[in-house]
């Protein structure tokens, strides 16, 4: 009488379990969903040189935006923070910084044509902000949800979340932060 293998019957349900956890653990990797904010910089004072600082507005309304992204995210969490290699940059996405614990991650201007190409590959599932310009972000947000969008030269309240599940089509959303320029006085210079 020839014995059975004990394994032999068990060895094609195990193998079918482990393919399943394997497929289940690869589409958890997967399905994931990508939220990118753009911030266009706070209004900045009259450009005596290239690389101006915040106005008095600018300033007031950049202190309202880190508590305004918290309120924004129900889970209170931003994982990655840019901003263009400018002092007006910088300086809005200072408050955001502080109130995430983030460095800034600065992109020179060579940088903006292929930042959307590293937000889907490096930060798939993340929370990413972008403080830019309204020459710059437009493009990105259309690389990013093939959505056509305007920032006008004197708008500086506008945010755009783009919301990028996978699977699934890219979501803009425009919201706005802050107080007007209306709201202070600029002292005479």
């Amino acid at each position: 009488m020839r014995r059975r293998p004990l394994l032999a019957p068990l060895l094609l349900p195990l193998l079918v379990l482990l393919a399943a956890g394997a497929g289940i653990y690869w589409l958890g990797q997967w399905a994931r969903t990508t939220v990118v904010v753009l911030v266009r910089h706070a209004e900045s004072q009259p450009a005596a040189g290239g690389d101006p600082d915040l106005s008095i507005a600018g300033e007031r309304r950049v202190a309202r935006l880190g508590e305004f992204l918290a309120d924004l995210f129900v889970a209170g969490k931003v994982d990655h923070l840019y901003a263009a290699d400018t002092r007006r940059a910088q300086q809005t996405a200072a408050p955001v910084a502080n109130q995430f614990g983030l460095p800034i991650n600065l992109l020179a201007s060579n940088e903006w044509q292929l930042l959307s190409r590293r937000i889907k590959s490096e930060h798939r599932g993340e929370t990413v902000v972008i403080v830019g310009y309204a020459s710059t972000l437009p493009a990105v947000v259309g690389q990013l949800a093939r959505t056509r969008v305007v920032i006008g030269e004197d708008e500086f309240d506008s945010v755009f979340v783009v919301v990028l599940p996978s699977p699934g089509q890219p979501r803009v959303l425009r919201l706005h932060y802050g107080g007007g320029a209306d709201d202070v006085v600029e002292p005479p210079q």
